[in-house]
This record gives structure tokens, sequence and C-alpha cells, in this order.
């Protein structure tokens, strides 16, 4: 995310007219047409770059990407969302990159879109995914049968320059441009000459654009970025609009690495047809179902009986993040994936999703300072959906039990079923799954990933290969240097008791408890858990279930004193965490040619060496999501989709470095120290 304040994002300020067409209050411009805003959506943007024959001639399985400039009320996205169910072939994909400095509300999207009544199903879509909180940066939207919304809140040209990798390779990817937004007249800024030359950075070959102004400042700013450009008739009383084609200069690259460009992708290469996924815990199975739902062939092997056998075996987890009052990107990374993860559970497993609520309680004077920090920089209130400050009272009521401290309450945040998601999420045609198969050698031999498997005389043979096994990654020679550790995690259960069963709500704090579940018949809460550094036994520890019932003491003592007379039941597993917490989600290193590749940076860390990261063919990891893996897994798998299907990456280019699996070692060569460190 760029780094401002994030409380200086505001929604866009709206006057209503009395046909129920809102107009910006800061521009004094219209979102549409007085006469019809959905028929001109349909003649100037999809008539003019010609979608209905270009999409009914894509192949099946192809991926289109559009580019707008001033998402607004998202009219023009849904007239697009509406005419590619007609036209687009099975299984094709669509792709569309939006960007706002100023979001509407979602109240006021709701009322703007009930203008159009043939688009309500896909206004409650819309919505329904819209995000709660619109934090400066880049958020993903998922629809179904394939439609992915890319919105980015900031201004157009930076907004479009935080997806960009500067690789002109994998950055062409905008097939056509809408660009809407208000009249230049109203909005100069937006129409700079930085924001075109940023189109021309994002565009494929022979891109298509359409607008429905003709003022010279776009004409010559389109034109001094490679775009032909063509006058036809405009809509209703506009006499003219243009369109065209970007037609850039063969000798021109606009593409200029400022610094080592370690984080670039690999060079352009096919989106593989097979993948395995070593790994069917939370990682594992959101890889999965991101790749499967591009049609990808997925097999994915587990060493255990079912899905979410590890660290993702619990039976409740809790989804909560650790947000931060100061951009950077934990606090970013946290903020995003908390609330992709809130939207994306309901839609895809809804049955084992208990978003009831949750209260992140303040326990100590540094926390509620914290807290308060938290409030004043993301200017939340009791109007915000994504988080809200409640005094003790106010916690003890929304809980149903009496607290003592003060905190946040995130009302679409709650506790899930662990396994029944993971399960959930490999129900999909185009995932296979083996389990009770533990992956005994892996090894890249004539263009494909072969796995040697207990049973089989030969090996099964993939395009690609992901590693999703936590700290197992070390098993495997290729992915061994990546700095993962192990930290052990008990968890206790306890039988509902008459205190108990007036929780309502999951709570955390210094522990976290969820409100009972049934479990054979039986409701009982899980509560922990214990936070163990290095250790890597899994035997149940009496010492660590008191432990775990004096953390429960500081959050709901009449509660724990409930429970302290039961033989409680536990279990313990093995979280995987990074040095800086956040996980890994990308392509791995040729750990050899990496050394000699950027040996410079030794002597000079900030030293620019114009070559990207040689990569071991085909191979990628997700790992080390720590204590918070089904809030992190999600958004994670998302980027993993990105590298593989060369599609725009669901987070900007800071967050693709703050993920890549190979920072790591780009740090210790600045510092001189081993990879392996």
């Amino acid at each position: 995310m760029p780094e401002q304040n994030r409380s200086s994002i505001h929604h866009a300020e709206l006057e209503w007219r009395e046909n129920g067409q809102p107009v910006s209050s800061a521009f004094d411009d219209i979102y549409f047409s007085t006469a019809s805003g959905l028929e001109e959506t349909r003649h100037v943007f999809l008539g003019e770059n010609r979608l209905p024959e270009r999409w009914a001639s894509l192949s099946p399985g192809a991926c289109f990407t559009i580019g707008e400039t001033g998402f607004g009320t998202g009219l023009n996205f849904l007239a697009a969302w509406q005419l590619w169910r007609q036209c687009a072939p099975e299984n094709a994909r669509l792709h569309f990159i939006s960007v706002e400095k100023f979001p509407l509300h979602p109240r006021d999207l709701a009322r703007a879109l009930a203008m159009w009544p043939e688009l309500a199903e896909l206004s409650r879509e819309l919505i329904a995914q819209y995000p709660s909180y619109l934090a400066p940066g880049v958020h993903r939207l998922r629809f179904p049968a394939g439609v992915y919304l890319t919105l980015v809140i900031d201004e157009a040209s930076r907004g479009f320059e935080q997806l960009q990798l500067d690789d002109p390779d994998r950055d062409s990817l905008v097939d056509a441009w809408f660009l809407d937004g208000f009249a230049p007249s109203k909005n100069p800024d937006m129409w700079s000459e930085d924001l075109f030359q940023a189109m021309a950075r994002l565009s494929a070959a022979n891109a298509t654009f359409a607008t429905f102004t003709c003022a010279g400042i776009v004409k010559r700013g389109l034109k001094s970025a490679g775009f032909a450009l063509q006058k036809v008739p405009g809509f209703g009383r506009k006499r003219e609009m243009l369109r065209g084609e970007f037609t850039p200069s063969p000798v021109a690259d606009p593409h200029i690495h400022l610094a080592t460009p370690w984080h670039l992708p690999p060079i352009k290469q096919k989106t593989p047809d097979t993948v395995a996924i070593i790994g069917a815990g939370i990682a594992g199975a959101a890889a999965a179902r991101a790749l499967a739902e591009r049609n990808i062939r997925v097999t994915v092997f587990e060493q255990g009986e079912a899905p979410g056998s590890g660290a993702s075996g619990n039976d409740q987890g809790i989804l909560y993040a650790k947000l931060s009052p100061k951009p950077g990107p934990n606090g970013d990374f946290n903020l995003l994936a908390l609330q992709f993860a809130q939207r994306f559970y309901p839609a895809v497993c809804p049955a084992a999703v208990h978003f009831d609520g949750l209260l992140q309680l303040a326990q100590t004077e540094k926390e509620q300072q914290l807290q308060q920090q938290i409030v004043e920089q993301l200017s939340l209130d009791g109007d915000t959906a994504l988080a809200q400050p409640v005094s003790a009272a106010q916690a003890s009521e929304l809980a149903g039990v009496p607290l003592q401290t003060p905190g946040l309450f995130f009302p679409n945040a709650g506790w899930l079923q662990p396994r029944q998601v993971c399960s959930a999420l490999l129900q999909h045609p185009n995932i296979e799954t083996r389990f009770n198969t533990s992956v005994q050698d892996a090894r890249y031999v004539a263009d494909q990933w072969q796995l040697a498997v207990p049973g089989s005389s030969t090996t099964v043979s993939f395009d690609a290969l992901i590693l999703c096994t936590a700290n197992f990654n070390r098993r495997f020679p290729q992915t061994a240097p990546l700095p993962l550790q192990p930290i052990r995690g008990q968890v206790s259960f306890a039988q509902a008791t008459e205190e108990s069963r007036k929780l309502k709500l999951a709570l955390c704090g210094e522990g976290y408890i969820a409100p009972a579940a049934a479990r054979d018949g039986n409701p009982r809460h899980s509560f922990g858990a214990t936070f163990k550094l290095k250790q890597t036994d899994t035997e149940i520890r009496a010492e660590e279930h008191r432990e775990n019932l004096h953390t429960l003491a500081s959050l709901l003592p009449e509660i724990a004193q409930s429970f302290e007379d039961q033989s409680l039941e536990g279990r313990a597993a093995l979280r995987a965490a990074t040095p800086d917490y956040l996980p890994m989600a990308g392509p791995v290193a040729d750990w050899d040619q990496l050394e000699g590749t950027y040996q410079a940076l030794r002597k000079n860390r900030k030293q620019r060496i114009d070559r990207r990261t040689p990569y071991q063919p085909h191979l990628y990891v997700l790992a080390g999501l720590g204590s918070r893996g089904f809030t992190y897994a999600p958004l994670a798998a998302e980027v993993l989709a990105g590298w593989i299907a060369g599609e725009v990456m669901p987070v900007s280019e800071e967050l693709v470095k703050a993920l890549h699996p190979m920072r790591f070692a780009i740090r210790a060569l600045g510092k001189n120290r081993a990879l392996t460190d």
C-alpha cells in the first residue's frame, strides 16, 4: 500500500437527484449518463472495444483482462460481467482491474445499483463481495464461473503502478481499456501523462481502448503512449468519442529496473496443465482450489488419512488478524487477508463457517494504547464493518459473559471448522486427492516433476510442483534452505458448562476461546493455545493444559474456574513460521545459481544487478502461515495462482516482494551471511 495515513482515504461524497442518480459533490459530475447509463456503457465500452465478437472467438479456458479508470458505481463491471456470461466460452476467465480514488460507501453502492433491475442478480453478488473496509491498496474480489475483480483504491496512475512488476513479459496483461471517470474538465489530475504511460506498460499487444471523451489532453496522452486513435460517434448527445489500439514502437522499452529485480517471475512460461501439491492442510487445500478454479488439474498428496491432519486439524479455528496503526507489509497484508478470508469462506464452504463476530480484547495498558492508535489511524467507529471499538460493558453485552477490558469487535469474523473447511476446498472436479501417501522424493526430469510414492513401481509426473508441507519442507533438498521455524502449539478441549454456554462469540487476547460446538454429540470448547518455539514433539502435556487454563482465566475467570475439575482433552501440532511472520508464496530459486547471480550483494547490498532470480523450474511453495493460517491462506493462494497462471496479482508489488520465498536469501546476501541462516 502507499505510504500514507490510511485515515486520509475517504468515501465518495454524493448528492442524489430525484431520479435516484448519484452526483459527485467533489467533482460536480455525474457517474453515468442521465439518458441511460447502462446503454452508454454498452455503446462506449463494450461495443467500441468489440467485446461481443472478441469474447465469442476466445478459445475454451482463455483469460481476458480489462483495465478501467474510475470504478464508480461498478456499472461498467456489471455490464461487462453480464455480457461475459452471454458469450464467453466454457471455462474462460475474466479479470477486471479497476482503480478508484474515492470509492462509494457500500450503502451508496447498493442505492446506486438499484436503478438497474436487470442487473439485480449480479449487483447482489457485487455488494456481497464489496470490501467492508476500503483501505488503500489492492483488493481481490472473486465471483462464480471464473470472474475476478481487482479493485485498487488509489489515484489512477499510482494504482496501476502498484500492479506492475517491471517485467515486460509479465506486465503486458490488459486486453481492453475502459477509460471512464469524471470528465477531464472536472478532474484533470486523473488524465495524466503518468496514467497513459502506466497503461502502455500494462497493455498486451493490440490492446484496445474506448473512452467517452475527445479532450485534447486525452488524445495527446494516448498518442504519446503508443495508442492509435479513432474518432467515432458518441452516445446520446455526445457527438464523438474515442477508440483505438495499442501500437507500441518496437524500439521502445518502458521497463527500466531501478533496483535489482530479484522478485521478477521466471521468464514467461506456459501455464501448467497438471500440478502436484504435497500437503492437504489449509495451505495445500487453498492452493489446490485456487488453481482448480483456473482450469488446472491438481493432484494433492497427503501423508495423513484426511485433510487437515496436521496443524490445520483442530476442532475450531479462529479467524483473526493482527492489525497495525502503521502502513507496512505485515499490517497491510493482515488487513487485506482478513477481509478476503471473510468473503472467501462463506462463499466456498458456508456450512463450516461461524462468522457471528469476534472480540479482540485489550488486556494490558500497552494493548489498549495500540488499539486506540489503530482506531484513529484506520478511522474505525461504531459504523465500521471491519472493526468497532467497544467498552468493557459493550463487549460483555456482545459476548454474553462479563468482561473486564475494552477491545475491538469484528462483526464479520469469528470461528470455523478447520477439517471441514479443508475438505470442502478440495471438492472440485479438477482436484484429485491421495491420502495416506507420503512422497519420498521429487526430481525434475525431462520437463516434468517426477514424484516417488509408496506402492508405485514408477514415478508419477506433473508439469509443476507446490510444496505445502510446513516444517516438512526441510525434507526436500529443493526447499531445505528456506528459513521455517517450528512452533509447537497445544489447544485444550473442555466440555461446555452452565457458565460457558453463555458465551456467544469467539474471544481472543493473550489466548483465545471459541463458543461451544458439538463434538460426538457433546458441546465442547476449544481454547489455548500454547506457543513453544523450536519444540517439535506433539505429545499432550498436562502443564500446557494448566497454562491454557491460566491464560483463559485472564479472559474469562468464571469460565476457566468451571473447567478446572474436568479432565481436559487436547491436541498438539506444529505450526511453521517465518522470521518476519509473513507467509511464503511464490517460486523457489536454484540455490547454487542464486549465490552466483547475486554474489555482488555481499559487498554492496544496494548494488544494482539487472538479472532476475534463477529459479528451479516450475517449483513453488506456500508455507510459513504460522498461527494465522486460516486468515492468510486464501489470499496467499491467490498470489500463488497469480505466479503460476501468469495473471494480474491480487496484491501490490510491495506485497509480492514481502511474500516472496526468496526475500530471506536476498537479505542474507546483503548482510554477507549464509543463505541457510
